[in-house]
């Protein structure tokens, strides 16, 4: 619930507060993308710090604080009179707030109470985010139609703040004790001493050792690349939709459909993180990523954009659960939040690039064509990334013998 109302409540509709606010404040379409760009690195500078926090200290704490600063942030944003007014709300409560109580929040605290069926539990999780993205699209869409862009914003800064102060105080908690139904079947499992599963999942890792670990540098520029595409094509949808003649509402449509699609996605890709190589399914999901950027290249019209965006959009709803996946099964759950924080900075810096980059691309060309192909680019790279990962890559700390199980491979790790 936290991580559906975080997300649906940022990325997936901040293109829908692009011509309105630029419109207001006379800016153009790179300038107004300086507002996705601050919460980018907001986000990025902050997450290394919550996920320590948040592998210190109570998660319940750290989200509700979250969620009370993401709350006021857009509450200020919507009385702001000046655009770097509006920045410094995005770079600081908001992003602080997208960090404390988001995806990062959520991951880390999963992947604690789940171990044999963490990758089936990290793909439900994920939905969080499409689900975000189909509910709160239109109904911002609506929001903003009914009672301007700032009143839209009152109302989602009013919800935020009781939706996860509620659920911190009541709902969540932050480790299993170890009593609870079903803990041994699911956490203690019986793997050897010198079993390299069970050093993941026990290893504290430092920064030192993760800044000289070959996995790491491979999975972050390679999730990074697609996620970084990613991310701009989700500031640019809307407008790229309304550029080519559909109405506001009939965009809101095709995003909300394709975020219902990538529910599917992830679901999917959870499903098979217990089963496969997730190596494989990282190139299922850049494949698809491709496909719908060649999809808007042909400018179809609109029913043909709304079935082949469903359609693909199966695909791309699997970009954050096979990182997360990825992640666990390569390091383990002790430092999550740290590695996951880690990451991000460098998930946000891509990210900040290419939002930046395809607004300029627009503003000298009046279209975002070139961008599209540049993305396709970026996303073969990132699959080559990932294919030079090397799953039975030891751990600093001790030698062990060669293994021939993948960490990608949860049924074997665990059993």
């Amino acid at each position: 619930m936290c991580a559906m109302l975080i997300a649906g409540c940022t990325s997936y509709i901040f293109g829908l507060f692009v011509i309105p606010v630029s419109t207001e404040f006379n800016l153009s379409r790179a300038e107004i993308n300086n507002g996705y760009i601050a919460f980018l690195l907001g986000v990025g500078v902050l997450s290394p710090i919550v996920g320590r926090l948040l592998d210190k200290f109570s998660s319940r704490l750290v989200m509700g604080c979250g969620g009370i600063l993401f709350g006021l942030g857009m509450l200020g944003i919507a009385h702001a009179q000046n655009p770097l007014l509006i920045i410094i709300y995005i770079l600081l409560p908001v992003a602080f707030g997208m960090a404390a109580c988001g995806t990062l929040a959520a991951n880390t605290v999963v992947v604690r109470w789940f171990g044999r069926n963490r990758g089936k539990a990290l793909g439900v999780l994920a939905i969080s985010t499409s689900a975000g993205g189909f509910i709160f699209t239109p109904l911002t869409a609506v929001l903003i139609e009914q009672y301007g862009w700032r009143g839209a914003l009152e109302v989602i800064g009013i919800l935020a703040i009781v939706v996860i102060v509620f659920m911190t105080t009541v709902v969540i908690r932050n480790k299993p004790t170890g009593r609870e139904r079903g803990y041994c079947a699911e956490l203690s499992t019986p793997v050897g001493d010198n079993d390299p599963a069970d050093d993941r999942q026990s290893h504290l890792w430092s920064y030192a050792e993760l800044l000289k670990n070959r996995n790491f540098w491979l999975l972050t520029l390679g999730v990074g690349l697609l996620y970084s595409s990613d991310q701009a094509m989700v500031t640019s949808n809307v407008p790229y939709f309304q550029d080519i003649g559909i109405g506001l509402s009939e965009a809101a449509l095709i995003a909300s459909c394709m975020t219902a699609s990538a529910i599917g996605g992830k679901m999917l890709v959870g499903f098979l993180a217990d089963k496969v190589d997730l190596r494989h399914v990282f190139y299922v999901v850049a494949i698809a990523h491709i496909a719908i950027l060649l999809v808007y290249l042909s400018q179809p019209p609109f029913w043909g954009l709304l079935i082949l965006a469903t359609i693909f959009g199966l695909g791309i709803g699997g970009v954050f659960p096979v990182w997360t996946t990825m992640l666990a099964w390569t390091f383990g759950s002790t430092s999550y939040g740290t590695i996951m924080g880690l990451m991000t900075i460098f998930f946000k810096l891509g990210s900040i690039l290419t939002v930046r980059f395809v607004g300029e691309v627009f503003d000298a060309t009046g279209s975002y064509e070139t961008a599209f192909y540049v993305f396709i680019a970026m996303v073969v790279l990132a699959m080559v990334m990932v294919s030079m990962m090397k799953p039975q890559s030891g751990l600093p700390a001790k030698k062990t013998e060669p293994v021939t199980d993948t960490p990608y491979q949860a049924t074997k790790t665990t059993s």
